[in-house]
Order: C-alpha cells, then structure tokens, then sequence
C-alpha cells in the first residue's frame, strides 16, 4: 500500500451556526451589530476521560478569537484556551461554550455525550505475504487484531499482469502449499485459519498503488461481470470473510485509456455494488454474521484543499458509506511532503494540521463526516515505518524548501530496519504534545548508519513507538472513530528478540478487552 502524494482536500469542520441575542446600552464603544458565532462539531460522542478539539468561527467582526468555557463547570470536563475538551469520566450530557470576544453576548454550544462504555475499534493488520519467510506466520499474533488483511492479488492488466478480469496472485510463494509450518498447507490458507481460531475475520488484498490501470480494465461493464466472479471464486476458495479493495490511483482519471474521473469512481462504486450482489448468492456469505466485508483505503485530506463546508468530494463519501471500513492511509507520504510551501511535519499526527502542514486525523475525520460519513465507519492509519528529513531539519515545523534529503520508503525505513541500523538508539527521542507524536532529532550532520555508510544522513525522523500508539488508542476509542489500519505487521517484527513491539503496543491500546 504504498502511497502516492495526493494535494487533494483538506478539512473546515462542519459548522453548525447559533448566535446569541443582546445589543449595548450606556457609554463606550458598542460591540458590533451582526456579530455570529458557529462551533465545530455541533455534537460529539465521546468516551470517558476523551478529549475532542473543538474550533470556532466568527462572522460580523475583525475580531476572530473566542474564549470557551462548560455550561456544567468541573463537572463537566475542562476545555482549553483554543478549544481542545477534556471529558469527565461520568456519563452525560454536556455543553461546551465559545463567546465571541468581541461581543461576549453572542455564543454557540457544541453538545458532548459521554458514554458510560467506549465502543471497541476495528483493528485490521495488512501482511505482506512476498516478505512471510521475515516474519514467520506461526508468530503472527491474532488476538492483535479483529481484521486480517493477507497481501496480495492484482486484478489482472495490472502491476502483476495478466489478461483484464483475472485475479492475478502476489505474494510470492505464500501461495503455494506445503510451505506453511504444518507442512500441508500454503502460508497463506494457513494464516487465514489462524485468524479465525481467534475470532479474527481474514479479508483479501486486491491491488496496491500502481494497480489502478488493472481496475479500470478490469470494470468496464463488459469485463466487470468476469472480474467479480473470478474474484468471490477466489474469496470463497480460500474461505476469507471478505475483501479489500486497494484501488489507490487512476481514480482521478486515465487520459491514456481515455477514462475520465466521473467514469473511474463510477466504475469503483459499480465494482463494490456488484461485489455485494454475487456474494449474496454464495452459502459462504449468507446467514447471520456471514455477509462479506468490503474494506476500502482512502487519504487524509488537506485543509488547504476542500470543498465548501469543510467537505471532502461526495464521491468519496459515496465509496466511505458504500463500503463496511474506509481507513485513512495517513502514514508517510499520507500526511508529510518536502518542498516548497511545505514544513517538516509528522507521519500520522492527531492534531496540528497548519497552512505549511496541513494534514492530521482530526481534521480530516471531520471533512468526512462533514459530508454525512459517520465516524464510526472511518479508520485511521499507523505506519510501521519511519520517514526522514535531511540534517538541516532538526524538527518538525520547519521549512524543507531546500531540502534536498526525504526518505520515505517503508520497506527500507521499517521499525525492524530503524531498530538495528541504529536509528532509534541515536539522536535524541522527542514528544510533541500538539501532534501527539514522537520523533528524533539528530546532531550535527546528521545520523548514518554505521552499517549502511551510503544511507543519507537523517535529520529529523518521524516514526511510531508505544506513546504515539497509546494516544492514537486512546483518541480513537474516546472519539467514535472506528478503527485503525496497521501497514504493514511485517515490518514490526524483530526476530532477534522474537517480538513485534508495535503490535503489541496496538493491541494494549485498542483491544485492551482482548486475551
């Protein structure tokens, strides 16, 4: 699933205007007439003890600011000087305040519902069956996750050729039999029953960036009938309890097929409804619990791009509502660039989005709910890999106009390559409260491995460990969103010490109930 930079849409969270009445009387200088004041969300459904960041827009005044309070005082959580709501532990029904500075008069209320259990998240792990034998399937961890995503298919006419409407296998030998640890089966039929032992569903991966020539050629509506056959014949032949669907480019388009935009995402919605038809005449996807899933990986969304409302494009709300999990693929090059106009930002930050950084999860969860997605169907995404800036970026929220060193290859930058390449035993650990992330900054010239000489020195190193996991577990369970991505569980494995740190730290975090 490696990710292609998209400068798509960004997020203005949804506004839901209320405004106070009240004029001035007496001496001075009256405050304006016409002043308005909108709170962002309107309504939140929160978690005990969860945290939201509220944001406030004033109309009718140069003078912007707000200053917030709760209506219910301490009993009702603490909120901040720039809006961010802590919640109380008890359930209930509370009112978070923004007052117009410059008329304290005029105000809006968001409402907060705490819940007295917080709903339990999606967890779904890809694996990365062409790299089994570095991470051997009788130590994946199942409990880990409530999904299982084995890695991959193609649709053929894709990266792995093939003739339009096949299923074209991609994960190396995984596929064969006799090489999984019984000896009898494939790694990969063997991973699938692995997973349901544990009560975890197993979900196909089909495509990947690059493979989204394969889906066009393979949804026209003369093939489509094929493909979806041949692919429910796969899903069904391998007992797999659904799919997920990474059509990640060529949805804006193919001039060289002469596909337009309207056509390709016409096409991908085509191909979801189709996929739920034909399944729903297979025994393996009847009955109760039995349907089969359909998961889809979209973006993070700029704030600098979006459509009116603080809205992401109705077609991409139509695929999120068509489909059982949208997952955000925020990691990487899915929330971070390097250029002109852009700062040093993180992999996968909650909070902090700017004008020079304009992607985290916050904003971009409310773009899409702002178009009528619930919550509660969008995940968010944790890369098992690092990203880094050259030696003059120390930090992040620093100008990399001029910078001439960005490396963002997962494979080369996994946790298991930081770890023993020495990345995470060099320079100095860091936490960034806004963003909630961690990151490390590298002295003077930079950070070479010892045993990778030719590696371009590292600056400044934006990666995950178990404080950045515990915050994104914590958020996403107070907040209602679904769930999280986890790209790629391979890359989290170290086998000299015979554990994958990260997965565990994902399974405390967002399946604490979990054994």
């Amino acid at each position: 699933m490696n990710l292609r930079r998209f400068a798509l849409l960004g997020v203005l969270l949804l506004l839901a205007a209320c405004g106070g009445g009240g004029g001035s009387s007496g001496g001075g200088t009256p405050p304006p007439a016409n002043v308005q004041v909108a709170v962002s969300p309107a309504t939140i459904t929160l978690g005990p003890s969860g945290s939201i960041q509220f944001a406030c827009t004033v109309t009718g005044s140069s003078t912007t600011g707000c200053t917030w309070s709760v209506r219910e005082g301490a009993a009702g959580g603490q909120v901040s000087a720039s809006g961010l709501y802590s919640a109380p532990a008890a359930a209930g029904a509370y009112h978070v305040v923004a007052a117009s500075v410059a008329d304290p008069t005029r105000t809006a209320v968001a409402t907060v519902t705490v819940t007295a259990v917080p709903p339990t998240p999606w967890v779904t792990g890809y694996y990365a069956g062409w790299y089994w034998s570095s991470y051997p399937p009788e130590h994946v961890d199942m409990t880990a996750m409530t999904h299982f995503v084995f890695g991959r298919v193609a649709p053929g006419g894709g990266t792995l050729d093939g003739a339009p409407g096949e299923v074209v296998k991609g994960g190396g030998n995984s596929h064969d039999a006799g090489l999984s640890p019984d000896g009898v089966r494939s790694v990969e039929d063997y991973l699938i029953k692995k997973a349901h032992d544990q009560d975890t569903k197993a979900l196909l991966m089909i495509g990947g960036m690059g493979d989204g020539e394969g889906f066009l050629l393979s949804t026209t509506d003369a093939v489509r009938p094929t493909f979806v056959r041949n692919l429910v014949d796969y899903l069904v032949a391998h007992d797999y309890d659904g799919v997920d669907l990474d059509w990640e480019d060529k949805l804006e388009g193919a001039p060289g097929l002469h596909v337009t935009a309207e056509e390709a995402r016409r096409r991908l919605k085509a191909l979801i409804a189709d996929l739920r038809q034909e399944a729903a005449t297979r025994p393996r996807y009847t009955g109760a619990g039995r349907q089969m899933l359909i998961t889809f990986p979209g973006y993070a969304v700029s704030i600098n791009f979006l459509e009116p409302g603080g809205k992401v494009e109705q077609w991409q709300a139509d695929v999120a509502n068509a489909v059982d999990q949208y997952n955000l693929m925020s990691y990487g090059v899915g929330t971070t660039f390097n250029g002109g106009g852009w700062d040093s930002w993180f992999s996968s930050p909650i909070f902090g989005a700017t004008g020079t950084t304009p992607y985290d999860l916050d904003t971009s969860i409310a773009a899409y709910v702002a178009t009528g997605v619930p919550r509660s169907k969008i995940g968010v995404g944790i890369g098992f890999y690092g990203i880094y800036f050259g030696p003059g970026i120390t930090g992040p929220r620093q100008p990399t106009e001029g910078n001439n060193i960005w490396v963002f290859d997962d494979s080369s930058l996994s946790y298991r390559v930081l770890v023993e390449k020495g990345y995470l035993s060099h320079g100095v650990r860091r936490w960034d409260e806004e963003a909630q992330s961690v990151y490390r900054s590298y002295g003077s010239g930079g950070y070479v491995p010892a045993i990778d000489p030719t590696s371009p020195p590292a600056g400044f190193l934006s990666y995950e460990d178990e404080q950045s996991i515990a915050a994104k577990g914590a958020w996403v369970r107070s907040t209602g969103v679904g769930g999280v991505i986890l790209w790629t569980i391979d890359y989290g494995w170290l086998p000299e010490s015979q554990t994958n740190p990260l997965l565990a730290a994902v399974k405390q975090s967002f399946l604490p109930e979990r054994p």
